[in-house]
């Protein structure tokens, strides 16, 4: 597209976000009143725009309801949602807004609630409303049940009891997760999918779906005073586009770049990058139910034939090995079953019996050429997967397995339908710093993201022995070796691990990039 095409449409996107006056303020889902039964009462017109702070995030969601879909990373990502525990730059809990816990017995977690933090609205935050925004989450998503299964949640004054159904090893890491975020539920419902009363150091004062979030600084804020005064996030879901308007000065903060846009950046004295490994990876899932893919030697030879550090080399990042990246420790140790070996990917279908019999360079089975369909889509506001379709579309295709690359605007669809042969896919495998939910969503048999219909009987049990392993190096140790047997068994392609990134101009002090991908606005930012 011709770059003052991009210019003039990303000028639209960001006068909706931006310019004061070209939004409509009559948005169903917007918000710019305050105090209506007893919610925020800080309004974007009575703030000072002395620090204000634009960013391009690739995504802000159709609502901002925690307990809605995975909405919740973006109320954490904007700076208005906090949970009970949160990870550090480590990746590791610490206290939020429970200042402590203990373990009482394998299924009980006590939790105490840091006395003297108010929401935004000036309400008190009690292990009660603690009670009530997580059990909540439990009514509206069933993604919450991956993370653990509560027999009880009982609150008395600032304790908060937590019991579980069976022993969850990954607990405290489960409730980083956003989805379980702190929200004032007494708020009226209809109100929470656009302003939900949070503790964060950022109030949302104004929010259109999919365009942009308006954010006020929360002057009841329990731990410091935040750094800015107001923020505007603007969705900018294409990464050229992100490039632009860092470029033109229209934004001052963006992330998830590109590589090769991400040099552009490097030796420019006006910008800072900041980039971390993380624990997402570029995956290509590859579908048992397909009478092709269903044979061990035909999903092997494509595992031969991916040459994965030249991939990694285009896109950056670290070149892929098991489901993990070696931002977590059970992704260290890991043997490369698959090692770059396209004559090896060729014996290995010779000796199935998988051969070209009429010389048109496609090797058949039961006379059938053995062609595949491979779903792709830009995901996380990243041209990855494009780059590693085609790549690995070139390299099959010199072992003699024919992929046609079908372009999609709709992944989940596909993905829930199981309509695909192959599919890219752009997943954070630890999304709460531990490895145990990605396996159950996975890889457990009739687990909810089970794409590639994996059952194994050994596995499964070793997923559910991980779940009552509460030592963290066991439970590393035990996700490693559960990674190598999924890996040995040519489920999937692992074809590179992502790093995160964060650009935005030196006149933005205090940003860091966290390996875990759902904090990007934190108090600590401000502006020159």
């Amino acid at each position: 597209m011709n770059k003052r095409i991009i210019s003039f449409l990303l000028a639209i996107v960001l006068c909706m976000g931006m310019a004061t006056g070209c939004g409509n303020n009559d948005h169903t889902g917007t918000q710019t009143e305050g105090n209506e039964a007893g919610e925020q009462s800080v309004s974007a017109e009575n703030v000072s725009d002395e620090k204000h702070l634009n960013v391009a995030l690739f995504w802000v969601s159709t609502s901002v309801d925690p307990a809605m879909n995975y909405d919740g990373w973006v109320l954490s990502r904007v700076g208005a949602g906090e949970t009970l525990v949160r990870l550090n730059m480590e990746a590791e809990p610490e206290a939020c807004l429970a200042d402590s816990w203990e373990q009482t017995d394998e299924n009980t977690w006590v939790f105490h609630i840091r006395e003297g933090v108010t929401f935004s609205n000036g309400k008190g935050v009690t292990a009660e409303a603690c009670k009530n925004a997580i059990e909540r989450a439990f009514t509206r998503n069933v993604r919450a049940t991956e993370y653990f299964n509560p027999v009880s949640i009982e609150a008395d004054e600032q304790t908060l009891t937590i019991r579980t159904q069976e022993p969850c090893g990954a607990l405290l890491n489960n409730l980083c997760e956003p989805l379980f975020s702190i929200i004032d539920t007494e708020a009226k419902e209809e109100t929470i999918a656009y302003a939900p009363v949070c503790t964060g150091p950022y109030i949302i004062t104004e929010y259109v779906p999919d365009v942009k979030v308006e954010l006020v600084k929360n002057e009841n804020y329990w731990d410091g005073e935040p750094g800015l005064d107001s923020i505007t996030v603007t969705q900018v879901a294409d990464s050229d586009s992100r490039v632009l308007a860092l470029q033109s000065e229209e934004v001052d903060l963006t992330n998830t770049v590109d590589n090769s846009s991400l040099e552009l950046f490097r030796d420019e004295s006006k910008y800072e990058i900041h980039e971390t490994i993380g624990p997402r990876t570029n995956v290509v899932y590859m579908n048992r139910d397909n009478k092709f893919l269903s044979e061990l030697a035909i999903r092997q030879a494509i595992s031969y034939s991916i040459d994965r550090d030249t991939y990694a080399g285009l896109i950056g990042g670290e070149k892929g090995v098991g489901i993990y990246s070696t931002a977590l420790a059970c992704g260290e140790g890991i043997t490369d079953t698959y090692t770059y070996d396209p004559e090896k990917a060729g014996e290995v279908l010779d000796a199935a019996g998988f051969t070209d019999t009429d010389g048109d360079g496609i090797r058949e089975k039961d006379g059938e050429p053995i062609i595949l369909d491979y779903y792709l889509a830009a995901d996380h506001g990243s041209s990855d997967a494009a780059i590693i379709a085609q790549a690995i579309q070139s390299d099959v295709g010199k072992v003699g397995i024919q992929i046609h690359l079908v372009q999609t605007e709709n992944m989940a669809d596909i993905k829930d339908s199981r309509t695909f042969d192959l599919c890219s896919a752009n997943d954070s495998t630890a999304p709460t710093a531990d490895p145990e939910v990605f396996l159950i969503q996975h890889y457990l048999t009739g687990g909810a993201g089970n794409y590639t219909y994996y059952t194994d009987e050994k596995t499964d049990a070793m997923i559910r022995e991980l779940s009552s392993t509460f030592g963290t190096e066991e439970r590393q140790d035990k996700a490693r070796e559960i990674s190598q047997r999924i890996l040995d068994d040519a489920t999937c392609l692992y074809v590179s691990y992502i790093t995160g990134n964060t650009v935005n101009t030196t006149k933005v002090k205090n940003v860091e990039q966290f390996p875990i991908d759902y904090y990007v606005i934190t108090k600590d930012i401000t502006m020159e």
